[in-house]
């Protein structure tokens, strides 16, 4: 008798939980997977936080929690994940009742772009694990990997030339009713020119800067048309980092600094641009520009470009090109500008095998080794 009672309530206990688990497993469960940061630098260490808050009164013991991560990131963890076209985790928790976890996973970001992790699957079992229930929690986090910005004497040394011209253009005399920003003081600066609402709040001496009477405007034109077969998306990526590490450097000279590209963002499906800016957080809307690039209009759309800034017959601007493709049709156009006196300058990725033709003046090469690609 008191084994068949035993059976009973065993058989009980096993439906009475099983039915509990299907009503009430996931209440109060919520699940966040996020990126700690909004943007990093390409080859910068960040993490990703995994968040399982189980706000009821049964326990979880056994919680899987899926989600996809871009296979570019390298994972200092790489146990319970499987690589295909995305890196998928499948993490495993035990989640006690009104219990609350979290836990990093620290990643390696080897390549520019824009990811988003867009929610997360979970899988979680009854108390005799004999059942499984599942549930999609949408949640999305994204996160910008800028590109990387080169330091090589080439950029110096090119570029001088640019400033140089710019500075015989310009005036010297600043706009006190232009004002452009706020940096920390340092000995070339005059007493007069100091914030002191900026300094109380910071407790550094804070300065006001200005634009120039005459401030020059720098137009970068990226085309992403390799006209390439081999390793056509490594001289891609050089072209945008070419870019990122262009648009810094004139920032850097107080310059105003656009950018257009006929690369298509990976969000919207379109070509677009970065308007004139010279702020600090200008930069920062040129790296998430430049993150968000992924395949191209065509060399057509690139000429598009060109001849749009041909017609718009701009004043006190220089167009900086970044182009592996320098066909005569393109330089052609080139030559419009630069016979208008606008100044020109052209830098052209290329690879070592396939050496580079200097066919103007204003073209400089960026030699690329193809074996460390």
């Amino acid at each position: 008798m008191k084994l068949v009672v035993a059976i009973f309530m065993a058989i009980f206990i096993y439906v009475f939980q099983k039915s509990l688990y299907g009503k009430f497993w996931d209440r109060g469960l919520d699940v966040k997977v996020d990126f700690y940061d909004s943007y990093i630098n390409q080859g910068d260490r960040s993490y990703i936080t995994e968040v399982i808050n189980n706000a009821k009164f049964l326990p979880l013991s056994i919680l899987h929690v899926k989600f996809a991560a871009p296979l570019s990131f390298t994972f200092e963890d790489k146990e319970n994940a499987a690589l295909s076209d995305s890196y998928y985790r499948n993490d495993v928790f035990s989640v006690m009742p009104n219990k609350k976890i979290t836990r990093r996973l620290y990643f390696d970001a080897k390549k520019r772009g824009y990811f988003v992790i867009d929610g997360a699957n979970v899988i979680s079992k009854d108390f005799f694990l004999t059942k499984n229930f599942a549930k999609n929690i949408p949640h999305k986090s994204d996160i910008y990997v800028f590109p990387e910005k080169y330091e090589n004497k080439i950029i110096d040394s090119v570029f001088s030339m640019v400033i140089g011209d710019i500075e015989n253009d310009r005036s010297l005399i600043e706009d006190p009713f232009t004002f452009r920003g706020i940096r920390e003081y340092d000995d070339t600066c005059s007493m007069k020119r100091i914030n002191w609402k900026a300094t109380a709040k910071t407790d550094k001496l804070m300065v006001n800067l200005y634009n120039h009477t005459s401030l020059q405007n720098i137009r970068v034109l990226l085309n992403l048309d390799t006209n390439n077969m081999i390793k056509a998306e490594y001289l891609d990526e050089v072209s945008i980092s070419l870019a990122s590490t262009v648009c810094n450097y004139f920032l850097n000279k107080n310059l105003n600094v656009a950018v257009t590209s006929n690369g298509l963002d990976v969000v919207t499906k379109n070509t677009g641009t970065v308007e004139l800016g010279s702020s600090i957080k200008h930069m920062m809307s040129i790296d998430k520009y430049l993150s968000r690039l992924e395949g191209q209009d065509g060399v057509e759309g690139f000429m598009d470009i060109i001849d749009a800034e041909i017609n718009a017959r701009r004043n006190n601007t220089t167009y900086v090109i970044i182009s592996p493709y320098y066909k005569e049709d393109l330089l052609k156009k080139l030559d419009v500008l630069q016979r208008r006196g606008t100044g020109v300058f052209m830098l052209v990725p290329y690879y070592n095998i396939h050496g580079y033709n200097k066919m103007r003046s204003y073209m400089h090469g960026w030699e690329v080794n193809i074996y460390e690609t």
